[in-house]
């Protein structure tokens, strides 16, 4: 894994160890047979997600367009625009990783009932060229929208093909590109930013999650987002008349294009100086402005789906799970449910009953609100099987580093996505050690293969991995602890000889009582800095510390110099490679 600038191994936050797929079961389950009715909408190649249906007069001019543009590929699809029309073909928008690892906009052909079934997929780059869907970018959240008076359909979506101006700044804008033609225009303003798109069944009007300030400001799962609506044709609809409709709101669907539905963070302040968040999905009336909760308050609820103006399909975990890596409670799965406008403890459950042990995320609504889609993925136990530390490339080939494509103004620099958390490189690149996504365990790769160097059971994670940078100490740094909070122990250990034999392995604690992590030593390999709560009073101020010993850390004569001294956290610390 060396270029000749080098290589930067990276994990991906919430990312699944198995493959994601798009699905889809009958929105009112009454069959008894409904419970085998989980149909699966891709081709089952990659990591598939957030799908879309595409209606039928949008996906004729889609398929009329690919007659023209490329004719050899639209007779391999096998679709024409009077199939789109008939049903004998239908679409589904989708993102999928099988461009390169990156995520980019694919559409599904199916053939429902029709002799030759099975599912055709065609990235957009396809269709409509490189220039449009071309380069470094992920894609995200494809709908469709027009369809009104002689304005054609168009694709709305989200786009990181422009990069970000200055630091701290997202870059997620969303894009309209013209089915029958390709014209593609941007549909967020200059120095502002939108997430999760979605069109009103006239197709006339587009809501958006608006960057609050035009700026990120660290969050990852509380996003401070405000739902802004505009016009899908500013020439036909006279300008974009883009407003601020809904303050502090997520992830807008359209029940008519009079009510919105939406997800809604509530933070709260534990005792502990934490911040739990609680989430519900409302509606709000455009006419009258009133806004009510339509799931309870006792679980999560996010990413609406409206069926109705009163009725709307949404992912539910109906209880947190602090157990991380260990069984989860049934009602700790993410579950697709649908809710009905005051009856919050009425739901149908649709998923629960089919398959009650894996996670399903985002639904949509396909065949006139007769099916529910979501994607989903499956229960593996890590420490069990695994298998689950194995990334599908866009081939099909089982791989634990996925190579993805590099920014062509740094072609020479590699950039891996590894199958796990906390990736870390030897000094001279030849050995890769990463936790395993359920933080059990602790992975090396090198010249002699792939394997477990380092478990740990019961209460207890893993968190961080660093090598000592004298490499013939061949020392790895981890951190232990019942969980990342900042008023519970973590502490740092070393693994001694961790590319040896496992007889000649030792594993032995260095640090005392504190929340320490993310060490990394001097280029002797005598001393590590590393960042502590001790000393930081009340507040848990996080500070910088130098192990002055590290082979015995705390223990024996091991000393801790104080580095930083404020009210302030310092973290994921740093020792130059040049020593000083």
């Amino acid at each position: 894994m060396v270029e000749s600038r080098g290589s930067i191994a990276f994990f991906t936050t919430y990312r699944p160890t198995v493959p994601l797929d798009i699905f889809c079961c009958p929105a009112t389950p009454s069959s008894p047979a409904w419970q085998d009715d989980d149909l699966l909408l891709t081709d089952g190649v990659s990591y598939n997600q957030n799908g879309r249906p595409i209606p039928a007069a949008a996906l004729g001019e889609l398929l009329a367009f690919l007659r023209k543009k490329n004719p050899t590929l639209a007779a391999e699809c096998g679709a024409t625009p009077d199939d789109a029309a008939s049903g004998r073909v239908a679409g589904l928008v989708f993102v999928s990783e099988r461009d390169n690892g990156l995520e980019t906009l694919h559409v599904a052909l199916r053939f429902p009932g029709c002799a030759k079934a099975g599912v055709k997929v065609l990235s957009l780059a396809d269709v409509y060229g490189g220039e449009i869907f071309g380069g470094v970018r992920m894609e995200d959240s494809g709908c469709v929208a027009g369809g009104f008076d002689d304005v054609g359909h168009s694709l709305v979506y989200v786009s990181t093909k422009e990069p970000a101006k200055t630091r701290r700044t997202p870059w997620t804008v969303v894009y309209k590109t013209n089915l029958a033609d390709g014209k593609t225009e941007r549909l967020t303003p200059p120095d502002q930013y939108d997430l999760s798109p979605a069109v009103s069944p006239s197709g006339k009007m587009v809501a958006v999650a608006n960057f609050k300030w035009n700026k990120w400001t660290g969050e990852i799962e509380h996003l401070k987002t405000d739902i802004v609506v505009m016009n899908v044709d500013r020439r036909a609809q006279g300008g974009l008349r883009r407003k601020i409709l809904i303050r502090d709101g997520g992830w807008p669907t359209w029940g008519s294009d009079n009510v919105i539905f939406f997800h809604r963070g509530i933070d709260k302040m534990l005792p502990s100086g934490m911040v739990e968040t609680n989430w519900g999905v409302f509606r709000y009336d455009i006419t009258t402005k009133e806004t009510i909760r339509v799931t309870p308050v006792e679980f999560d609820a996010v990413t609406p789906a409206a069926l109705s103006e009163t009725a709307v399909a949404v992912a539910t975990i109906r209880k947190k799970s602090e157990k991380t890596g260990a069984h989860r409670e049934l009602e700790e799965y993410r579950q697709i449910e649908i809710y009905k406008v005051g009856a919050p403890h009425q739901p149908v459950q649709l998923t629960v009953k089919s398959r009650p042990e894996e996670d399903h995320y985002n639904p949509f609504i396909l065949d006139g609100g007769n099916r529910v889609g979501y994607h989903r993925c499956r229960k593996v136990n890590l420490l069990e099987g695994k298998k689950d530390n194995l990334v599908e490339n866009g081939n099909g080939v089982q791989r634990n580093f996925h190579r993805l494509q590099s920014p062509q103004s740094h072609a020479d620099i590699g950039l891996f996505r590894v199958s796990g958390v906390f990736p870390t490189t030897s000094k001279d690149g030849s050995k890769l050690a990463f936790v395993d996504n359920m933080f059990k365990a602790v992975w090396l790769a090198d010249s002699h293969g792939l394997r477990v160097v380092y478990e740990t059971r019961g209460a207890n994670n893993i968190f961080s991995t660093a090598w000592n940078q004298n490499q013939d100490k061949d020392t790895l740094y981890v951190c232990i602890g019942p969980s990342f909070s900042p008023r519970r122990p973590l502490e740092i250990y070393a693994i001694s000889n961790v590319s040896g034999q496992h007889a000649g392995r030792r594993v032995e604690r260095l640090t005392k009582h504190f929340n320490n992590a993310f060490p990394s030593s001097n280029p002797e390999g005598t001393k590590f800095v590393f960042r502590s709560t001790r000393d930081g009073g009340e507040k848990l101020h996080k500070n910088l510390y130098i192990m002055e010993d590290a082979e015995v850390g705390e223990f024996g004569e091991g000393t801790v110099t104080r580095l930083t001294n404020g009210p302030w956290t310092d973290t994921h610390c740093s020792w130059s490679p040049r020593g000083d």
